[in-house]
């Protein structure tokens, strides 16, 4: 519910300024100059965590969203903070009838005793973007309305003066940009709005064989930018637990197969129509679909991590969006003792939200960076793994899924196809010639530079410096071994303890405690 001043909404300008009193209170002043310092709490909360998801939902459902969209970003942030935002409470009221019928009045050009013939008041689903109606049309086809929040702009709005001051003042010390990090939230939100987005997902979905959930229809003659209507079922009733697990698995494998995934995985979305049995996806709306290239590497990373080949994991990684940094080593070593601590990378006593825990916190020490939208698509595998309550059946239908997504990647004709796409497309040939004679003025200017990089070559020289340090231990060891027999043997003079040269006796002793040593750390190395 927006805040009121003398009877309008506050400004975007007025908005910052409430965002930075609330921030202030939980000990973010400094970020805003000393006009905000003394306004702060006598008792705050300790964490960053804590203190930034509690200053989010205090300023309204809009900020508490962008503390969920931030938390997905477990590549970029802290895990206790990613956790904690995480927690964010969300709470949407509900658009006040009136203000509801106008906006439905509006968009859709008429009264609505005229559109429908009955229209709830109630709310089916409150989200933070969107709100969704029950009603009834004319010759009594049950419908579900779905209508966009007002608000919501002005809050994006305010938020990009913020963003820009946190990242002059703070600079690099934050694990992400603020400013590059509103501008995706923007779009983000942007586009769980788009109703036409959302119809357009819904053509998509009822064209898919086996997906083993009913897809409305939507009705275009109802619906606009800011307002949907689709078909529901005429005898609606709440799923069950049964239900529900089918539901999980087969969004699980739609995300994966399609890359077709939901921002926010309400159960309210989901309605069991009675005498069918049939589970409906009833409101399709804020849904996102990975561009066909993205998930064609999406697709290599699965095939990569199916084989357990952290190198080809990393080449792939950019295929789907990532980031890899110039010196990947440590990202080496983080996705192979990851890799290893799981056991295989798709096991069914793991669950989806411990492999992408783990994935994305081998990333994050690595240095990798995943694209916005791959990150929000493994949220959703957790979410809807959630929602099935069974641990283990997400992991599966997730593994069943890779396996298809894969294949169908990797079947030939579909190689055909997309390069004969590619060639098709206008730039294609124009482009290519412009790249072979820059290639070869190079060769004739003597411009081109050809590097060799041995995969694995820093690791063998690293094992071969270890064997020849032991090798030339154990050569100090023998020497001293034989200098102080000789020395117990054929010395006649000096101290003698036992007959035997105390020289003698001691070099004895000291190569054997360095001989020890070196066996016990052979025996360590398990390569003895």
């Amino acid at each position: 519910m927006e805040k009121v001043t003398r009877g309008l909404p506050e400004s975007p300008a007025r908005r910052a300024a409430s965002i930075a009193r609330v921030g202030a209170r939980y000990g973010f002043g400094f970020v805003f100059g000393s006009r905000f310092l003394p306004r702060r709490r006598g008792a705050e909360p300790g964490r960053v965590g804590t203190r930034l998801r509690l200053s989010l939902e205090e300023l309204g459902p809009t900020f508490g969203e962008l503390g969920r969209f931030l938390s997905v970003r477990r590549d970029l942030i802290s895990p206790d903070v990613a956790a904690e935002l995480g927690r964010s409470e969300v709470v949407a009221k509900p658009i006040l009838p009136a203000e509801v019928r106008a906006r439905v009045e509006r968009e859709l050009g008429n009264t609505l005793e005229r559109l429908f013939v009955y229209f709830e008041e109630a709310p089916v689903r409150t989200g933070p973007f969107t709100q969704s109606h029950r009603a009834v049309l004319p010759g009594e086809r049950p419908a579900l309305v779905v209508v966009a929040r007002a608000g919501v702009r002005r809050d994006l709005l305010a938020m990009r003066p913020v963003a820009d001051l946190t990242r002059r003042r703070l600079g690099d010390r934050l694990p992400l940009d603020p400013s590059e990090a509103v501008s995706e939230f923007a779009a983000h939100a942007n586009h769980r709005r788009d109703m036409y987005f959302a119809a357009q997902i819904c053509r998509r979905l009822r064209g898919l064989e086996g997906l083993q959930l009913r897809i409305p229809d939507v009705y275009r003659g109802y619906s606009t930018a800011r307002c949907a209507t689709f078909e529901a079922p005429a005898h609606p009733a709440p799923p069950g637990g049964e239900h529900y697990r089918l539901a999980s698995e087969a969004l699980v494998r739609l995300a994966l197969r399609e890359g077709i995934f939901l921002a926010d995985l309400a159960p309210e979305r989901l309605i069991l129509d009675g005498p069918t049995g049939e589970v409906w996806l009833a409101d399709p709306t804020e849904a996102f679909a990975l561009d066909p290239e993205r998930l064609r590497g999406v697709a290599e990373v699965l095939a990569a991590v199916r084989r357990g080949d952290v190198d080809g994991l990393v080449r792939a990684l950019p295929l789907a969006g990532g980031h890899v940094p110039r010196d990947d080593s440590v990202l080496r070593r983080e996705l192979r003792e990851t890799m290893g601590a799981l056991g295989g990378p798709l096991w069914r006593e793991h669950s989806l939200e411990e492999v992408r825990d783990r994935s994305l916190e081998a990333a994050r020490r690595g240095g990798a960076q995943l694209h916005v939208e791959v990150a929000h698509l493994a949220q959703f595998l957790t979410e809807a793994e959630k929602l099935g309550g069974d641990r283990g059946s997400g992991i599966v239908a997730a593994a069943e899924s890779a396996g298809a997504l894969i294949s169908r990647h990797r079947d030939p004709a579909y190689v055909a196809a997309r390069a004969i796409r590619r060639l098709a497309q206008p730039d294609a040939l124009a482009d290519y010639p412009r790249q072979i004679h820059a290639i070869l003025g190079e060769i004739k200017d003597g411009e081109v530079e050809v590097r060799f990089r041995h995969g694995g070559l820093d690791e063998l020289i690293s094992k071969v410096d270890v064997l020849a340090n032991r090798l030339v231990f154990g050569l100090l060891i023998a020497a001293l071994i034989l200098g102080s027999s000789v020395l117990g043997i054929f010395v006649e003079g000096g101290i003698r303890l036992l007959g035997v040269s105390v020289f003698g006796l001691i070099g004895f002793v000291f190569a054997a405690i360095l001989g020890l040593l070196l066996l016990v750390g052979i025996i360590r190395s398990g390569r003895l």
